[in-house]
């Protein structure tokens, strides 16, 4: 058995990374793989392919560079697993499709919840997603909500679609009993999505405004590259609030020191077919502030403080944590222990006996 994953992104953030650890699981436990993407991290088993980005088209034309790139290659493969249904229509269109086993991974249909206004984008999803459904022999999905999702809003059987929740990296986001947190104000700290309708970004300003009017002291830092590029920063000006900052873009090395040195992690996000983000920052012993909305109560279950994505419910939840010392020590060692439980070894071991499973 020899495995080629499939994957239009580079390996640094998401999906990228989740074909990453998959393929270094696997080559560690002595399996052949190749790992075929645009570009990312060199490994022993990574294939970098040729690709244009041509500015905003770049998501749709990424599957005509994979579809290329498996077309020149020699070799066959007895599975392949596409990370994203990009992948899997690049591996659609290429002279490959009929000679091996095929996977494909849809993390969620967030697009069938929330609906791009651009009828040209939406059409060119949808068809992405039916041709994964349709000719995929085996669907993996990482959270029971995604799921059910995939098998009440779209074709997809029920008995294809196999949950292997993701992992997260530990050498990453961990307690480090030696970091001491010396905050003068309680610290509130986000990372994650600004410019996307599900991530709910606007909730950080709606709860800072809460607690500014209820006269708290506090701190919130919104973590992300892309703040410049939405109207939070004009919400923080409307409502003149002196709480709030936007830090950009946090290296990979300081993600650690960002969210265990953080008070309370605040995490509004609409729909989620995982969620990384608050998870990450359980393992880092953040007590954590969720909506529950999506996967989410799924994946962090009694390791945050889940509520709705209303702003007011957020902000009660917050304020419990600003006010009891103790319950906030709880949530931190409860979201250690939720956390310890996502891992991608755990991952890998499942996803081969999919491919066990699949080719007997």
């Amino acid at each position: 058995m020899n495995i080629q994953f499939l994957s239009c992104l580079e390996g640094k953030f998401g999906i990228g990374q989740y074909s990453e650890r998959l393929a270094q699981g696997m080559y560690r436990d002595g399996l052949e793989i190749l790992l075929s993407r645009k570009k990312g991290a060199e490994f022993p088993f990574t294939n970098h392919y040729h690709h244009r980005s041509l500015r905003n088209l770049r998501n749709y034309i990424a599957p005509f560079y994979m579809s290329r790139e498996l077309n020149h290659q020699h070799r066959e493969f007895s599975i392949y697993h596409a990370d994203n249904i990009d992948a899997f229509t690049g591996y659609y269109w290429s002279n490959k499709k009929k000679t091996g086993k095929n996977i494909v991974t849809i993390h969620d249909v967030i697009p069938l919840h929330f609906k791009n206004t651009n009828p040209i984008v939406h059409q060119y999803y949808l068809y992405q997603l039916n041709t994964s459904i349709k000719y995929s022999d085996l669907i993996v999905t990482v959270s029971e909500t995604s799921k059910q999702d995939l098998v009440r809003m779209t074709d997809a059987d029920p008995d294809k679609v196999k949950v292997v929740y993701n992992g997260i990296d530990h050498s990453t986001f961990y307690w480090d009993k030696d970091l001491k947190t010396e905050n003068k104000k309680f610290t509130i700290r986000y990372l994650g999505g600004l410019g996307v309708v599900h991530k709910n970004a606007v909730a950080l300003i709606e709860v800072a405004r809460i607690l500014e009017e209820k006269g708290l002291e506090f701190n919130m830092e919104i973590g992300s590259g892309n703040a410049a590029y939405t109207n939070l920063p004009d919400l923080v000006e409307k409502y003149n609030l002196k709480n709030v900052s936007f830090v950009g873009y946090v290296a990979e090395k300081d993600l650690q020191n960002f969210l265990q040195t953080a008070d309370a992690f605040l995490y509004p996000s609409k729909f989620e077919g995982f969620g990384f983000p608050p998870l990450e920052a359980m393992a880092c012993g953040t007590a954590t502030v969720s909506s529950n909305e999506g996967s989410l109560g799924e994946v962090l279950k009694d390791g945050a403080l889940l509520s709705s994505s209303a702003p007011e419910e957020l902000a009660d939840n917050i304020i419990k944590l600003m006010e009891d010392e103790n319950l906030k020590k709880e949530f931190e060692q409860r979201g250690i222990q939720v956390a310890k439980k996502y891992t991608w070894s755990k991952a890998t071991n499942e996803l081969e006996s999919i491919y066990e499973n699949l080719m007997s």
